[in-house]
């Protein structure tokens, strides 16, 4: 059976379906072959994959619609595609269907009744002011399980499976990507990662330069350095150079997206704002703190891990949009201004202390 999964972005996105690809394998094993389509700035998340036989990018700055056409044909008739399996369901993906509609097709159910409760009736909220049970989403690394198991199978090979999917299963850990054996840094470190897709997802830079003096003073923590990863766009990160330890290695702009994955993969955590980095830490196996502001929890990507956390502070606004891309309303963003460096500090203490 050959399966080709779409899912264009983003970057965290893209990391979660790891997920969905580590779970065909454990149930079809030699049987399955496996095909991915995402865009080409994405495709360092990918192309390692034990489990994918054929990796086929798309780059939307460079190249038309038919030139992805002609890919997904030449594909299609070097190895007949059985199914398209839909992981992202938006107009383009769409589109993509519709151009081979003789070959079958699942698309994933994207809970946007669910996401439409949340952020505009504040369902959540609501229920909490009631006493009720709190509405949430089940966890990302688990909802196409729930949703195709009967069409799929949960099979006999359940202990493999609990390998690669979410705490409800018994997981540890998630190790979705392939862990290069050697670390790119000397000491151990903790990745501070503190930017996301859209400004309002970020925790202030004065709050990180805040938890970073924290850290850097900590007894406790003195074995640890401190290493920033951002993209070259995100220059705010070089606020953070005014602190000067020979400990804080500032990284921003300076790695691609599988370099700063070395990184990742050999942190003994990573925090940072509901981003990708902080998937990234975890397909790894690795612990991270995830901060949460305009987004939610509830929407299904906190973090999973034992040592991982989820921070926030309860609002009757939150959560305001699905992808926290929506401008506050207020003077300022109590969601992320509300939680202190101190709050973070305590946690990374404790995630550090006792993965010690």
């Amino acid at each position: 059976m050959h399966l080709l999964l779409v899912r264009f972005s983003s970057m965290g996105d893209v990391v979660l379906q790891t997920a969905t690809i580590n779970w065909l394998k454990s149930l079809y094993g030699a049987h399955i072959k496996i095909s991915f389509l995402t865009s080409k700035e994405f495709s360092s998340l990918i192309e390692d994959h034990q489990y994918v036989d054929n990796l086929i990018t798309f780059d939307r700055k460079k190249e038309k619609w038919p030139e992805l056409s002609a890919k997904i044909k030449k594909l299609h008739q070097e190895s007949k595609i059985d199914m398209i399996i839909d992981l992202h369901a938006t107009l383009r993906s769409w589109r993509l269907r519709q151009s081979f509609w003789f070959i079958p097709s699942l698309t994933v159910d994207k809970r946007r009744v669910e996401r439409f409760l949340l952020t505009k009736i504040k369902i959540g909220f609501v229920k909490k002011f009631l006493g009720l049970p709190i509405f949430a989403m089940e966890p990302q690394v688990e909802r196409i399980i729930y949703d195709w198991k009967d069409i799929f199978g949960e099979g006999n090979n359940l202990s493999a499976l609990r390998k690669f999917i979410g705490s409800d299963f018994g997981l540890k850990q998630l190790t979705f990507l392939k862990k290069e054996k050697q670390s790119p840094h000397a000491k151990p470190y903790i990745v501070i990662a503190p930017a996301a897709s859209f400004a309002p997802k970020r925790w202030p830079i004065e709050k990180f330069a805040e938890l970073i003096e924290m850290v850097l003073a900590e007894s406790s923590l003195n074995k640890f350095d401190l290493v920033i990863l951002a993209g070259p766009a995100d220059e705010y990160c070089k606020n953070l150079n005014s602190i000067t330890s020979e400990r804080l290695v500032n990284l921003q702009g300076k790695t691609s997206l599988h370099e700063s994955m070395k990184y990742l993969a050999h942190a003994s955590l990573c925090v940072g704002n509901d981003s990708g980095m902080n998937h990234i830490s975890e397909a790894y196996g690795n612990p991270a703190i995830t901060i949460f502001g305009p987004t939610d929890e509830k929407f299904g990507f906190a973090p999973h891990g034992v040592n991982s956390e989820a921070i926030s502070i309860p609002l009757w606004c939150r959560p305001c949009s699905t992808t926290g891309k929506k401008t506050c309303f207020r003077d300022q963003q109590y969601c992320m201004n509300g939680i202190s460096a101190e709050r973070v500090f305590l946690s990374v203490k404790k995630c550090i202390l006792h993965a010690l």
